[in-house]
């Protein structure tokens, strides 16, 4: 069955992750496209299955380098699944990559101020990566207080931490106000923000945010109720820690999503990453086995089926 072929972290599995990434990204595709191929389809969608499978690679290599082990065999196959539920806007903007992958980055920073000697250079670097997506959307301050909670404990609390700290803050919004004096008006335009509340109307709600809000709620129930053991603060603080920050990710991208504090278009874009890791968390707690494949194919089916009428490619 499916959760057989992601038991374990082997070739098989990344092989099998390839091939369902790229059914899930070209079914999406379809779907968009209300049924119909053409050749900008077909590329657009190699395009975003590469992007898709960068991202799954790039955190199971920072996985394996830093040893954290947040990451088991099932997520290779929960990032596709979820992606089926998201709910998708019309495109693929470049800045939302770029945010992806900061904050990405940002979780394993955070576990090196924690658990390395050279906590001052990488509380800087963590400091640097948290004002580069400030600058994208000035909603994501939030994150600045995962630095300030580690400013708390004894061991950080000196000058060489707290300018590490400061200085990026200071320095990096600084550096873009004089960039785009220089560079032609509307280059940068998608990684400005300027605040504004847009609350979620839940009278508006499309029949995609009500399969969305699934997922999110079963994330955010993981995250409070259903951590796994080998996660607890005294047993594994590294993975504590990655823990805590997914969780915070979590957290602030709900929020985020109902006070419409995101840029451009896709409200929930920011919650895509953190809930794809609850999910996986969620499916290795259940384990291989029967609930789990039969969990799998009764959501798969269902999501598929909804997406095909969503979209009016299959009518009732």
């Amino acid at each position: 069955m499916i959760a057989n072929l992601f038991e374990k972290t082997t070739y098989k599995a990344y092989i099998s992750s390839a091939i369902f990434s790229l059914i899930t990204v070209f079914f999406v595709q379809y779907c968009k496209n209300y049924g119909a191929f053409s050749i900008e389809v077909i590329a657009r969608g190699i395009l975003f299955w590469g992007i898709f499978g960068f991202f799954i690679l790039i955190m199971t290599f920072l996985e394996s380098r830093f040893a954290y082990n947040n990451y088991a065999a099932i997520h290779l196959f929960s990032f596709p699944m979820v992606f089926l539920f998201f709910p998708h806007g019309p495109g693929l903007i470049v800045s939302k990559i770029f945010l992806g992958i900061m904050l990405v980055c940002s979780k394993y920073i955070y576990t090196k101020v924690l658990f390395s000697e050279k906590s001052a250079k990488n509380l800087f670097d963590l400091s640097l990566a948290l004002s580069l997506i400030v600058i994208y959307n000035k909603a994501l301050s939030a994150f600045y207080l995962i630095p300030v909670g580690v400013l708390f404990k004894q061991r950080y609390r000196d000058i060489k931490h707290m300018m590490s700290f400061l200085l990026p803050i200071i320095f990096v919004p600084l550096f873009f106000a004089g960039i785009y004096r220089v560079i032609p008006i509307g280059f940068f335009d998608s990684f400005y923000s300027v605040l504004k509340v847009n609350l979620w109307n839940f009278k508006s709600q499309s029949n995609s945010e009500t399969f969305w809000f699934i997922i999110l709620a079963l994330s955010v129930f993981t995250a409070l109720f259903y951590k796994p053991r080998s996660y607890e603060k005294v047993s594994n603080p590294e993975k504590f820690s990655g823990f805590f920050f997914m969780s915070f990710w979590l957290y602030t991208s709900i929020f985020v999503g109902f006070m419409g504090l995101n840029v451009g278009q896709g409200r929930w874009f920011l919650s895509f990453i953190p809930a794809a890791y609850f999910i996986g968390v969620f499916l290795r707690r259940i384990g291989p086995g029967l609930v789990q494949n039969i969990l799998i194919l009764c959501s798969f089916f269902a999501v598929v089926i909804f997406k095909l009428i969503e979209f009016k490619i299959l009518s009732l």
